[in-house]
């Protein structure tokens, strides 16, 4: 077994840390440009377009791994933490998209009691729902229904987003929380793949000492998406 690289000192990381984030920025960069392409409907480019597309994701994807294998840290840190009633910050949440549910227009059919409390950071909180919620959107086609539960399950609220979307094969699930995998599903809009967005919403979860799945009965039939959190004692 090769010796894994010798973790960077803080001037290093600190350095790859910002290289990264440049090289984030560039390529996101090009990813507009290959969007643009796509959206003039050029049938003609649709192949270059979808192997740009992945050479993004690749790229993006190694600068991820050689991060992660020199122990650059990178998540968030909760300093704010307070009660947070997340019905609450969850309708809230859903206001904040409804510029693209209304577009495609998707209705948002929810079951939110009042008085479940967590505690945390209400910015990644909001954060965190509103990428569960704009994911369930964007995998979801026009005139569909995105189903979204608050319960309370022993000591845990849990939020659970059901769409009717594009659906998850066992591989996509494998690596749905892997910061930019090619997944095989698709968008339904057109809209860019970003597909980082859900292994930061785990990470944001798990800093909040909760939990994030995702479940499919496979391409076309939907995903479930759950999200569990400590419920603030009294």
């Amino acid at each position: 077994m090769a010796d894994r690289p010798t973790k960077a000192d803080p001037s290093q990381a600190d350095r790859l840390h910002h290289f990264a984030h440049d090289l984030r920025n560039r390529l996101a960069a090009i990813q507009q440009v290959l969007q643009q392409f796509r959206e003039t409907g050029s049938a003609d480019a649709d192949e270059l377009i979808t192997f740009g597309e992945q050479q993004y994701f690749k790229a993006m994807r190694s600068t991820e791994e050689l991060l992660d294998d020199l122990g650059v840290e990178r998540g968030i840190t909760i300093t704010a933490r307070a009660p947070v009633d997340l019905g609450q910050l969850v309708n809230k949440a859903i206001a904040g998209i409804a510029h693209r549910s209304e577009r495609k227009q998707q209705t948002v059919e929810t079951a939110l009691p009042a008085g479940v409390v967590v505690n945390g950071d209400a910015h990644w909180l909001h954060e965190l729902v509103n990428a569960l919620l704009t994911n369930a959107s964007k995998f979801s086609g026009p005139d569909s229904v995105i189903q979204v539960k608050l319960e309370r399950t022993g000591n845990m609220a849990v939020l659970s987003i059901r769409d009717h979307g594009v659906g998850l094969s066992p591989g996509d699930l494998e690596q749905l929380f892997v910061r930019y995998a090619w997944l095989e599903s698709r968008s339904t809009n057109g809209e860019a793949q970003g597909r980082s967005t859900l292994g930061r919403a785990r990470q944001w979860t798990e800093a909040h000492g909760g939990q994030l799945t995702a479940a499919s009965e496979g391409p076309g039939k939907g995903s479930t998406f759950s999200l569990s959190l400590p419920l603030e004692m009294p």
